[in-house]
């Protein structure tokens, strides 16, 4: 026979497991986040160190392989190779910074288990401390908040990966037109 608290404990139990559930995976969302802001970083810190390089090998450059002489119809030539390396990196920059500030398209009602939702919602500790205690109590609606909560993190997480993964494309971009604009610069 089986007791009403071994019933109760099986409940809770999973009640639980389902709660550590949802908060794996705003772990998870969370984690991926942060990756692709590492991505991004990266990105960034790739063109500094190349722009170091270059603006270096432009002070150290005594024979002047950098001026151009508009007159000969070679440099229009270059000028084109040169073009599409800056708008490449240009676009691939800007995907980084879309990465660090991703604009989200979607609205979600307030909850007290989101930090930007605390201070714009509730003007007191007393309020705010009555509502999430209500929500946490109440397991239907305490899964709505954290489902609700998966999916502004999932929502982030892939807006993220979505910009870093343009950088990421266009950086191979100009990288290739780069060493394109070297050859033909040094032909």
């Amino acid at each position: 026979m089986v007791s009403p608290h071994t019933i109760d404990n099986s409940l809770e139990s999973s009640s639980t497991q389902v709660t550590y559930d949802y908060w794996q995976l705003i772990r998870y969302n969370y984690e991926q986040i942060r990756h692709a802001e590492l991505k991004a970083s990266l990105i960034i810190s790739l063109y500094s160190i190349f722009l170091t390089v270059a603006y270096t090998f432009d002070v150290l450059d005594e024979e002047n392989v950098y001026s151009f002489d508009f007159n000969e119809p070679k440099v229009y030539f270059v000028i084109i190779f040169f073009l599409p390396p800056i708008i490449f990196t240009i676009l691939s920059f800007s995907s980084c910074v879309r990465c660090f500030l991703p604009r989200l398209n979607f609205s979600v009602k307030p909850s007290p288990l989101f930090f930007g939702d605390i201070a714009s919602n509730w003007k007191n500790f007393d309020s705010y401390s009555k509502d999430l205690i209500d929500v946490i109590d109440n397991e239907p609606e305490y899964k709505v908040h954290l489902s609700q909560m998966a999916y502004v993190t999932g929502s982030i997480a892939d807006t993220k990966f979505r910009h870093v993964s343009k950088a990421i494309r266009l950086l191979i971009k100009s990288v290739i037109s780069f060493i394109i604009f070297f050859i033909v610069l040094y032909i």
